[in-house]
C-alpha cells in the first residue's frame, strides 16, 4: 500500500509499504473474482480502491456530489435547451468548483482541476484517454449520453478554464464523445 501525507498527492514515485488486513472471506472471495476478471493481482485491486477513496469517495459527498442514474440524467438534460445547458455549466463552474477542488486535492489551479476532472471521469466509469505533451493536455471522454451531456461538460470545462486564464483551449463533441485539448502554458 503506498501512503503520503494528507496534503500530498500519491504518485508512482511514492514509497511502498506493506499492511495487514483481516477481511470477511466472502469479501475477500469477490475481490479474488474481480482482481482475476480484471486480469490483476488483488494487491492491484485493493490499491486502486483505497485510492479511488482517497482521491474521491471520502470527500466528493462532502463537496455535494451525489449519485444518481444515467438515465435520469440523460433525460433531464436532454430537455433543456442549449442556452440553459450553458447557464447551469456556467453556474456550476463559477460557484462550485473552486470548493469542490479544493476540497479534494487541498488547492485550487490548473493542475489540480485537470486531476479531479480525470478522477471523476475514471470514477464515472467512461472509456477515456489522456495524452499529455508538456502544458498541452489531450482528453478523448466517450461518455454515451448524448449531444446535451457533451455541451454540458465542455461549457462546464471552458468556464473552468476560463477561470484560470487559458484561452486555448479546443473541444469538438457529439453524441457520444467529448474531446478537448487544453495547454496549461498561460
Amino acid at each position: 500500500m503506498k501512503t503520503s501525507p494528507a496534503s500530498e498527492p500519491i504518485t508512482k514515485t511514492s514509497k511502498s509499504e506493506s499492511i495487514t488486513f483481516r477481511l470477511d472471506s466472502t469479501i475477500l472471495n469477490k475481490l479474488h473474482h474481480e482482481a482475476k476478471q480484471n486480469d490483476i493481482s488483488v494487491n492491484t485491486l485493493v490499491s486502486h480502491i483505497i485510492r479511488r477513496h482517497i482521491d474521491w469517495h471520502s470527500n466528493a459527498a462532502k463537496a455535494g456530489f451525489v449519485t444518481v442514474r444515467r438515465g435520469l440524467l440523460i433525460n433531464l438534460i436532454n430537455r433543456l435547451p442549449k442556452e440553459e445547458i450553458s447557464s447551469i455549466a456556467e453556474y456550476i463552474a463559477k460557484n462550485d468548483t473552486k470548493d469542490f477542488v479544493l476540497l479534494l486535492r487541498n488547492e485550487y489551479n490548473i493542475e489540480s482541476a485537470l486531476d479531479v476532472i480525470e478522477t471523476w471521469i475514471k470514477i464515472s466509469g467512461y472509456p477515456y484517454r489522456h495524452e499529455a505533451n508538456y502544458t498541452r493536455h489531450s482528453y478523448v471522454i466517450q461518455h454515451d449520453m448524448g449531444k446535451n451531456w457533451s455541451i454540458y461538460m465542455a461549457e462546464q470545462y471552458g468556464f473552468l478554464f476560463e477561470e484560470f486564464g487559458l484561452k486555448r483551449v479546443e473541444f469538438d463533441l457529439n453524441d457520444n464523445t467529448l474531446d478537448f485539448i487544453v495547454n496549461i502554458d498561460r
